[in-house]
């Protein structure tokens, strides 16, 4: 893992305060490092090149949540079905703030490449993100259903622009 620790990648806040315990087993950790290697650190890499390119500012990624073990998921009102949960899901922020350049600039970048899901989630009217959820393999593991979405109000769209 070149740009992220295991640390970043199960940090939690509310794990913490909640005095929850959110280290993952060693399949969990595997996904995390799979998932880390094969798609995240690559995205980051590209992204400080395209930010240099278009003069964006800082060029960092920064991970809002990532792993998170069942005790965690329900405190944060997850789904059961969450790729969060196998260590298959990382929702991402770009430490310069420019949310629509990255949205689409994750949707340009993983265009060629094997991935289950990006979402644009809390999206606001302009179709500017809160964070993208970049989710590198259904929880089955197997599965890359390369789906681009949008959560508008809670509900999932395909992707807007």
């Amino acid at each position: 893992m070149r740009y992220f620790t295991l640390q970043e990648c199960i940090h939690s806040d509310t794990a913490k305060a909640r005095g929850i315990d959110n280290t993952p087993g060693a399949e969990h950790e595997a996904h995390i490092v799979e998932s880390i290697e094969t798609l995240i650190d690559p995205l980051r890499e590209a992204w400080e090149a395209y930010c240099r390119q278009h003069d964006l500012g800082k060029v960092g990624i920064r991970i809002s949540f990532g792993y998170r073990g069942p005790e965690l998921n329900k405190a944060v009102g997850g789904s059961s079905t969450s790729a969060h949960c196998h260590g298959y899901a990382f929702d991402l922020v770009p430490t310069n703030g420019k949310m629509r350049e990255f949205k689409r600039f994750c949707r340009a970048f993983l265009a060629d490449k094997a991935f289950d899901q990006l979402i644009s989630e809390g999206e606001d009217e302009n179709g500017i993100p809160s964070w993208m959820h970049v989710g590198y393999k259904h929880p089955d593991g197997v599965q890359q259903r390369r789906q681009y979405l949008s959560m508008i109000g809670g509900k999932y769209y395909p992707m807007t622009n």
